[in-house]
């Protein structure tokens, strides 16, 4: 005795579906959702002579993106400084402006200063913002 299965493919292939994602939706996910924390990093980031706004880099390729400041001191602005002495590197003294008058000094006690996480706000804001985006990506894929 001998039967015959056949089985037909109804609705949605996963495969392609997949593929699909992959190659087409994927890329563009990651290019919104770069585009979204450039635009968040902006305008959280603290201005102060605009270097640090000016740095800020965005790169999408693929699967793979990134967003953030280039300027060495861009982590001392995001996790701050504990207080600190500041001493001359290159010349005998510092010199500086205190209320219009220039000081001449061999030592400075800094207080510090307080974090200003403007990178790590943007993280938080994309994780939110990522569910919304890829909703989107996956709309789009099922449209097609």
């Amino acid at each position: 005795m001998s039967f015959t299965v056949e089985v037909q493919q109804r609705g949605l292939n996963l495969v392609i579906f997949a593929e699909k994602v992959q190659s087409e939706s994927l890329p563009g996910l990651v290019a919104g959702a770069v585009d979204y924390g450039y635009a968040d990093m902006m305008s959280k980031a603290p201005v102060k002579s605009g270097r640090l706004v000016g740095s800020i880099q965005k790169q999408a390729e693929g699967l793979s993106g990134s967003v953030g400041p280039t300027v060495p001191y861009a982590v001392y602005v995001e996790y701050g400084t504990l207080p600190h002495e500041i001493r001359p590197m290159f010349a005998s003294v510092l010199r500086f402006d205190v209320g219009g008058k220039i000081v001449f000094t061999t030592l400075v006690h800094h207080p510090g200063t307080r974090p200003q996480p403007f990178v790590r706000e943007t993280v938080e804001d994309l994780k939110e913002k990522i569910a919304e985006l890829w909703q989107k990506v996956f709309e789009e894929a099922t449209q097609g």
